[in-house]
This record gives C-alpha cells, structure tokens and sequence, in this order.
C-alpha cells in the first residue's frame, strides 16, 4: 500500500482541492473532516458566481481518513498537498491571488495550478528565486512521485510577500510557459491513454510498436477535443470508445447513433458523453445476446 502523502509533516498541512473534478465535494468534506471549515477560492472574487465548482482550502492532519482519501483518491488528478507556516487567512489570500493570471495582449484566463499535473510543469524547472517568489507563503507543495521525483517542491528562502487577489491578475504566464505545460500535459495524458487501453483493451494495441501506441493516444486526444472533450477524465471516457468502436468513430458509416448523441446540443457535453458511453454498453450487450 501507498504512503500516504504528509506523512511526518512539521507545519500546518492544507489541501487546496479541484470543486470542478471531485463530485460532491461538500459532502465529501463532512464525511471525512466533520465540522472542519473549508474556504472557497472564489468567494470575494469576481467568480462568486462560480462557487459550486471553486478550488477549495481546507485542512489536513497526517494519516486522517481526509489524508488517506487524498491519497488513494485525488492526488494525482484533483489537487494538492500544501504546508506552510502563516496562518490560514494569509496563506487563503496568496492562493486566492493566483486563481487568473494574464497571457500575451493582456487577456486573462483561470489557472488551475492546483491540478497537481500542472503544478510541477509550472514551477519545477523555475529559478529557485522566481519559484520561491510565487510561492509567497507556501513552504512545501507535495507530490505524487510518478507526477514529480522526489515527491516535493520546497522553498529555499521563506522570507517571502504574500500576494493579494485584485481583478487584474498580477501573474502573467508567458507562452512558453503556456506550450510547455501544454505539450507536457498531452504527453502524460498520453501516456495515461496507453495505460489505460492496455489494461482494459489489451487486444487494440497487442504487438503495436510505442511509436504507434503514441500515435493511437494522440489520434485518441485530438478526436476527442474537435468534439468538445479536453480534460483527462472525459478524454479517457472517449478513448474507451476508440479503443472498442475503431480509429474512424465517431465517422464510420456505422456509427450513426452515436453521431446522432453529439449532435444533441441541448444536452450538456458530459451527459452526452454518459449517453455515448450508455450506448456502447447497449450495443455490447445486444452483441453478446445475438452470439450467445
């Protein structure tokens, strides 16, 4: 069994937590923390409107059933581990301050550094006084370390400012930046895809060279963006039907009904990608009764 992330930690532990990737989170935290209070990013931001998905600050004690869950669970997809000294207001108004940041001709974005797949692309390769920089009062971010050796990244000078949250965001992401965490985030993702097909579909890429495992995850990557479908989780779902419907879905001759689904702009893109996937299973089993 896995160690659990923090294990042994000195300062106050928090986990800074993705309101868009984990389902209920509310009721997640009072199942695992009780009446531990949690703050929402986004309150007193021009996001407010957007709290029932905000990143959220809440925190953690060392081998806690909410430490273990972060674990086994989230850790590697849906947030991560921070310790700091200051207290819990400072250390809220430094993350608060970094939820947007701007990119070339001043346009400004949400950032989501709390995915703990985009936290060590954006400040592991950093200059120790630039990184220290952002990281303002966080002493330690820790990791998985399958997503970043050595399982942390750590302050070398504490003696840092705390940032604060205004409407114009004072972090500006250059493009290099924004490529590099961008093709780095696609080639884990492929990774993840070939894993993934493997272990469920053993069949679709038995004997393939990696250069061609490659090319199947990108071709997976890329069909599933022109149909609306970025994040992991949803890209996974869709190479679930590449992987048993062929390269062509969604645009074989045969693949009218599921073409049919994604026309159904009414419909919200994940339940539609639900109702592909309920399709699939439909047709799987109606396979099944006609052969047996």
């Amino acid at each position: 069994m896995s160690k659990t992330i923090g294990a042994g930690c000195m300062n106050q532990a928090y986990l800074l937590l993705d309101g868009t990737l984990i389902d209920n989170l509310p009721s997640r935290l009072l199942e695992l923390a009780g009446s531990t209070a949690y703050q929402s990013l986004y309150r007193q931001t021009a996001y407010s409107a957007l709290l029932a998905v905000s990143p959220v600050l809440v925190p953690v004690l060392p081998n806690s059933p909410l430490a273990h869950t972060f674990t086994h669970e989230w850790s590697t997809t849906a947030g991560i581990w921070l310790e700091s000294e200051v207290n819990e207001a400072a250390l809220l108004q430094h993350l608060r301050s970094l939820i947007h940041a701007r990119i070339e001709g001043d346009a400004k974005v949400f950032f989501r550094y709390y995915d703990p797949r985009i936290t060590p692309l954006w400040l592991a390769d950093m200059a120790p006084q630039e990184r220290d920089r952002l990281m303002g009062p966080i002493r330690r971010i820790l990791l998985p370390e399958s997503l970043h050796p050595g399982g942390f990244i750590g302050q070398e000078n504490p003696e840092q400012p705390i940032a604060q949250y205004t409407e114009k965001p004072w972090l500006l992401l250059t493009p290099a930046q924004l490529e590099r965490m961008s093709a780095a985030k696609r080639q884990l993702l492929a990774q993840q895809l070939i894993e993934h097909c493997q272990q469920h579909f053993p069949q679709r890429l038995q004997g393939a060279e990696p250069a061609a495992q490659q090319q199947w995850a990108s071709a997976c990557q890329r069909s599933a963006e022109r149909h609306g479908y970025s994040a992991a989780d949803q890209v996974i779902h869709w190479a679930n039907l590449h992987a048993v419907l062929g390269d062509e879905f969604p645009d074989a001759a045969e693949h009218a009904v599921y073409r049919l689904i994604l026309d159904q702009k009414e419909v919200l893109p994940a339940q539609r990608l639900d109702n592909l996937n309920a399709e699939l299973q439909r047709q799987l089993l109606t396979d099944k009764e006609l052969f047996a």
